[in-house]
């Protein structure tokens, strides 16, 4: 769970501490939990955090583990895809367009 915590600020750019801050979380809760004396938070502290970011309670269920490792390594790959695309002149892109289309269907 603290992975997808982590995840969270990480993507919204700030650092753990901030959101306790701002979420009204104690930080030692976090701490807690990233350093295992804690395997759950609280549904309260669950909510403040998901108000947060605001994210569906569902998105801290552990069943929904495997999913958001497949939808970490998708993006992952189309990170890799974009950031390779950067240095590609317009002739390669439009090669690399044109498979994907090919692949995934034109959707224009």
């Amino acid at each position: 769970m603290h992975n997808k915590i982590q995840f969270l600020c990480d993507q919204k750019g700030i650092k753990v501490a901030q959101l306790c801050k701002e979420a009204g979380i104690p930080k030692s809760t976090i701490s807690d939990l990233k350093n295992g004396r804690t395997k759950t938070l609280s549904t309260q502290t669950l909510k403040k955090i998901a108000n947060y970011f605001n994210v569906s309670l569902d998105y801290f269920d552990s069943t929904n583990d495997l999913l958001d490792i497949k939808k970490d390594e998708l993006f992952e790959k189309r990170k890799l895809l974009f950031d390779m695309s950067k240095k590609a002149n317009e002739e390669q892109l439009d090669a690399v367009i044109s498979v994907v289309k090919s692949i995934v269907g034109n959707n224009d």
